[in-house]
């Protein structure tokens, strides 16, 4: 488990929020923006879901219970913030993908690396939630298993088939958008 280092917990239960909110900015932005690109595949959009899940973790710190490591509370509000902006997002993409492929054309289409990034964001957008994070934290972030396990209060063994799902759908997803045999 990723514990939160003595220095949060302790500025915690002194009710030292401020503080409490400096460190938690500092030591977790990197780790908790990573969660919010895995998910967003987007700089920009990974960037403002973390902005707000800072607001939201400043705005209710006072109610952090310690049920869970302050690292698993943060991410949980970071995961959240950036899966409701995947659904905001809507079917936009798909509509900005159409405008730029010409479809009659697709078999001679070669793909660049932004292209591929596109399509592989797409298809992580249609994963169903679960298995979207748990491909997220194991794919991109390389958790093992049991950090996960704890982290999402869920068996070892059904991380591990929701990953293999995930993988699956996502390949299966590629191989259609990209034409590939």
């Amino acid at each position: 488990m990723m514990e939160a280092p003595k220095d949060i917990q302790s500025l915690l239960l002194q009710e030292q929020w401020e503080a409490s909110f400096f460190e938690i900015v500092e030591q977790f932005s990197e780790r908790l923006y990573q969660c919010a690109f895995g998910i967003l595949g987007n700089h920009d959009d990974a960037n403002d879901a973390v902005q707000e899940a800072f607001i939201s973790i400043w705005k209710n710190l006072h109610m952090f219970e310690g049920k869970s490591s302050i690292f698993s509370w943060c991410y949980a509000i970071v995961r959240n913030q950036s899966l409701s902006e995947l659904r905001k997002r809507g079917n936009r993409y798909m509509e900005d993908v159409e405008a730029q492929v010409d479809l009659k054309d697709d078999t001679a289409m070669r793909w660049t690396a932004e292209e591929i990034e596109n399509q592989l964001a797409h298809a992580l957008s249609l994963l169903p939630d679960k298995q979207r994070m748990v491909f997220e934290l194991r794919y991109y972030q390389d958790m093992p298993y049991d950090a996960m396990a704890e982290l999402t209060q869920t068996s070892v063994g059904a991380l591990k088939a929701s990953y293999h799902h995930a993988k699956e759908k996502i390949g299966y997803q590629l191989t259609q958008a990209l034409n590939l045999p």
